[in-house]
């Protein structure tokens, strides 16, 4: 068969869903194979036709992340991955597993038996090292297919290089040539069984749960964990065991642990700073800097599957005992030793009572930040801390959030409070422009379940919004955008004054690369794929455009909110 249709084999054998494609000029082939496929009935991968780059990696991640499934995409040479360069770094930083293919030539039309792909290949679209070495820094694995021979062997190599922990997006360069080529595919397909060592050893769980049974001031961090969303259930139970308070820190990716629940605290680097135990959960920065931690004489247990972060320059913090296996496979063992201890049985009025002075902090926490917002219900502009508490109230308990905000996410962390596994998801590296992405993904995956967008007016601008909307429109996956819209970068304009508190810019007011002046009317952006879009600048309508925007959503039409927020900063 032709390199176009074995590819496509290829993925229906590795049980691929969706193959996200940003067109191009080289994927005739695979258009073909698609077409006599679904002309056969044959049930395969099905395709997803995105209108950008970065919208088809980001939708890849945010179906992968609530799936755990791995996904396809094919993009167009040169242009293609150097679109999707950001979103592709993401996905490596926060170790999504998918395979990237992109086109390129390895005969510039002088292949007499093929067709002719075109003069465009000589200049437009031709890299030294193909996409492979023009993007090797922003995946963890990246190759070019030299020979149609090997090209399904390549295939499924990166299929399994892409799910090896740890995790994350290899990128293949096709060339033209391979896919219009004849090509072998063995009909007796065997899938390799890779049986991993997922146990750590004995003594290393003997040894954390005796430093656990032996805190008294122990707290949980995490960022990451939740991605698989059965851990959560686990820690839940090893923390009640032992009265474990649990923070998530700056960059929380998951849900990690109910936010409603009483030993679920807002992060404060004193309580690190004041434990003699910190059990650190898949969290790649519990707190910062890496050198101002814990107390010389405290404990740092580590729980994940992958350390110390070999794809990141630095990491400077320092573990007392690291149990590197997948948390899902290591947390029932740890916590049936520590049931099975006599500590355990002993300590129970001990750890009783360091249960109800956390759940006392939590109610005094929590019903402090109640009552702030509570004080600014009225506020026009909006309060973002009312905006919250008006969202929490608001967006049902089953559905997905997908937040990219920079300033706000904090106070979306703490007052949006979620519960059910797999109801946040966030952005987490440095680069805005993902949230749409992942939200269609994340829609693609759980059609069911509402899926709101929480981004600030700025990420919302390095969205690829008119693709995004566009593809939200032409498959049926009404997402719900809501703008926090306070016309600024406050990020960029808090990091001016706090640098020069008594500066030009402070004295003037002039704040070069703060304000999104004038602010458009984003509303529109629904209008114009047949949805609906409301602005809010009263308070009091927060709630019903919210109602509305869920009516829509039932009936398959996305929505986009424009809040009009004040510029009140939250602390970090």
């Amino acid at each position: 068969m032709h390199g176009g249709k074995a590819l496509l084999k290829v993925f229906e054998r590795a049980g691929v869903d969706y193959l996200f494609c940003s067109p191009g000029t080289e994927w005739p082939p695979v258009w073909e194979a698609l077409a006599e496929s679904q002309e056969r009935g044959v049930e395969g991968p099905r395709y997803i036709n995105c209108r950008h780059e970065a919208a088809a990696v980001a939708m890849a991640s945010g179906y992968t992340k609530v799936t755990g499934k791995p996904q396809a995409v094919l993009l167009h040479a040169t242009a293609g991955p150097l679109n999707a360069a950001m979103v592709l770094r993401a996905a490596y930083q926060e170790r999504v597993p998918m395979v990237i293919c992109c086109g390129e030539t390895s005969a510039f039309g002088e292949e007499s038996r093929l067709p002719d792909p075109g003069n465009q290949w000589i200049h437009d679209l031709t890299d030294i090292g193909g996409p492979a070495e023009l993007l090797r820094r922003c995946v963890k694995w990246s190759d070019r297919v030299t020979s149609p021979t090997i090209l399904v062997q390549s295939l499924e190599r990166a299929m399994q290089i892409a799910v090896e922990p740890p995790a994350g997006p290899v990128l293949l360069g096709v060339p033209f040539e391979c896919m219009l080529d004849e090509v072998s595919l063995p009909e007796d397909h065997r899938a390799n069984r890779v049986a991993r060592a997922l146990a750590v050893d004995e003594t290393a769980i003997e040894e954390a749960a005796g430093a656990l049974l032996r805190a008294h001031r122990p707290v949980l961090v995490t960022e990451h964990v939740g991605r698989d969303a059965s851990v959560v259930t686990l820690l839940v139970e090893l923390c009640e065991s032992l009265a474990i308070p649990v923070m998530e820190s700056f960059r929380p990716a998951f849900l990690n642990f109910p936010r409603t629940h009483p030993l679920y605290l807002p992060y404060d680097p004193r309580r690190i700073e004041s434990a003699d135990l910190v059990l650190v959960a898949d969290a790649v920065s519990p707190w910062y800097p890496a050198s101002k931690g814990p107390k010389a004489d405290a404990k740092v247990v580590f729980l994940g599957d992958e350390y110390p972060y070999s794809r990141l320059p630095f990491w400077g913090y320092k573990v007392d005992l690291a149990l590197i296996a997948p948390p899902a496979a290591t947390l029932p063992r740890l916590l049936s030793r520590v049931k099975a201890s006599e500590g355990f049985v002993g300590n129970r009025a001990s750890y009783e009572q360091r249960s109800r002075a956390i759940r006392e902090e939590h109610d005094q926490r929590f019903a402090a930040l109640e009552r702030d917002a509570a004080e600014h219900q009225s506020d026009i502009p909006v309060d973002p801390r009312w905006l919250c508490r008006a969202l929490n109230e608001s967006i049902p308990p089953d559905a997905v959030i997908v937040e990219e905000t920079t300033v706000h996410r904090t106070l979306i962390q703490n007052m949006i409070r979620r519960a059910q596994p797999m109801s946040y998801i966030a952005r987490v590296t440095g680069g805005l422009g993902v949230s749409l992405g992942y939200a269609l993904g994340a829609k693609l995956a759980l059609k069911k379940r509402p899926v709101f967008v929480l981004v600030g007016d700025g990420g919302f601008h390095y969205n690829p919004v008119p693709s995004c909307l566009g593809l939200a429109q032409e498959y049926g996956l009404p997402i719900v955008v809501v703008v926090f819209n306070n016309q600024r970068y406050l990020s960029m304009e808090r990091g001016l004054l706090r640098y020069y508190p008594e500066g030009s810019a402070k004295k003037s007011g002039v704040h070069f690369g703060g304000p999104i002046s004038p602010s458009p009317d984003y509303r529109l952006y629904a209008e114009i794929y047949g949805g609906y879009g409301a602005k809010v600048t009263d308070p009091k309508d927060i709630q019903p455009a919210i109602a509305k925007a869920l009516e829509h959503s039932a009936a398959g039409r996305l929505a986009v909110i424009d809040v009009v927020l004040s510029d009140y900063q939250p602390r970090q």
